[in-house]
């Protein structure tokens, strides 16, 4: 069997169990949200394996590229960290990717996020794509990440060098970055790029940032009105699908959810005990245990400064290039990860008073360095300053073997007690 019959399989196998379970939230309906995240993850990897079909170019890409761009010229966007991660959840191939990571020889303190992609393109279980391009957002691994993926297919790629500091010069180059894109994306796939189509794409995106803005404001209801599911569907589909009205339609509906749940006066939890903030991403292995805390504990995440949280800035149809470039400074993940933390941290002390939290969680991914890096400065100023104590899990966001749920579970129900006291 060929390499590319082989994985075409394998993201077929994938998109089976997708379905399934896209057809038994249909037949059990919970929210209707709920119910289009997984149709439209669906498809969104079913149109990577037909994209050669109906002559579509695929872009592998890493997180925090531009996807409004790709769009905008009929590309088939594969965003690499999600088709390994979720290939590694749906197919159980966790030891498969990371064991042969292992054996390329990345270590277990690089990003396990980009073991898994490294372990899964060197496994052949994802479809090649035609052109690569990756970005320095978030981490030194996405950067690297790309450089791995040339050496091993020789394939056609760019790099985008996002500056560290957000001002306006850091925006002039960026869009530079932007500009020369575009110029290789025309020279490698052979189509131009249609503004007309990229503005419509910023217009669409921008529409997503102010439905997350307008979301921010209605969790600060009390009970809490957002599951903690939605903190990561919403930032899956926003990655996936941004520049595209299936974002629109997602973030809309999630909005919708939470806005009856205002106006009913109601929350998520049965009783709400504890609410939390989280801080950095819950392990991708171990998601049911956002389930567990809302029906055991009554404990909501009221709001995730990493994941949920625009700082200020528009889109602007009319200059797409230099709103995407802008874009990529206060985006949620890139705007508290990739340049001065203070203005992060204050956002986070800022937040945590607004929500009214009772208490912090952070999530330490132990091949995060960006991350780890704030958990003191966090830790003690939400201590000093508001009173609210911080719960430090350490855990890899993909790999099972450091901390089971079982562990989480127990470092949680601690974490209660003191919250009780």
């Amino acid at each position: 069997m060929s390499a590319i019959v082989e994985a075409k399989e394998i993201m077929g196998s994938m998109c089976g169990i997708l379905e399934n379970i896209w057809n038994h939230r249909r037949a059990n309906p919970t929210l209707k949200s709920e119910e289009l995240y997984y149709e439209l993850v669906l498809k969104y990897f079913d149109k990577i394996t037909t994209a050669r079909e109906i002559g579509r170019p695929i872009v592998g890409h890493t997180v925090m590229s531009p996807t409004e761009i790709f769009y905008a010229m009929d590309m088939a966007p594969m965003s690499l960290e999600n088709v390994a991660c979720m290939q590694a959840i749906l197919l159980n191939k966790y030891e498969d990717y990371l064991g042969t990571a292992r054996s390329f020889g990345l270590a277990p303190e690089t990003c396990s996020a980009h073991r898994m992609l490294t372990g899964a393109f060197l496994n052949q279980a994802v479809i090649s794509p035609d052109l690569l391009v990756w970005t320095n957002q978030v981490c030194d691994n996405t950067a690297k990440s790309g450089d791995a993926l040339m050496d091993i297919y020789g394939m056609p790629g760019f790099f985008l060098d996002r500056p560290y500091k957000y001002n306006e010069e850091g925006v002039r180059y960026f869009t530079r970055q932007m500009e020369e894109l575009v110029q290789f994306l025309e020279k490698t796939t052979g189509r131009k790029l249609d503004y007309d189509k990229l503005k419509e794409s910023v217009r669409l995106s921008g529409r997503v940032i102010e439905v997350y803005r307008e979301i921010y404001e209605l969790r600060k209801a009390r009970p809490a009105p957002m599951r903690n599911r939605n903190l990561m569907n919403q930032n899956t589909i926003e990655g996936l699908f941004s520049g595209v009205p299936e974002a629109v339609t997602f973030i809309e509906q999630v909005r919708d959810e939470i806005k009856a749940n205002v106006d009913a006066g109601k929350g998520v939890a049965e009783k709400e005990r504890y609410r939390l903030l989280f801080l950095f991403l819950p392990p991708f292995y171990e998601l049911k245990i956002l389930d567990w805390l809302e029906r055991e504990h009554g404990a909501v995440s009221v709001m995730e400064p990493f994941i949920s949280y625009y700082a200020p800035g528009e889109m602007d149809p009319d200059n797409p290039l230099e709103s995407i470039a802008r874009k990529s400074f206060y985006r949620h993940t890139a705007h508290p990860m990739h340049g001065p933390s203070d203005a992060f941290v204050d956002d986070t002390l800022r937040i945590a008073e607004e929500f009214d939290a009772d208490g912090a969680v952070y999530f330490a991914h132990i091949g995060c360095r960006q991350a780890c890096a704030l958990i003191r400065t966090l830790k003690d100023r939400l201590k000093e300053e508001l009173d609210v104590p911080t719960l430090v899990i350490d855990v890899d966001i993909m790999d099972p073997s450091l901390s089971s749920g079982e562990e989480i579970r127990d470092k949680f129900e601690g974490f209660f007690e003191i919250l009780d006291d």
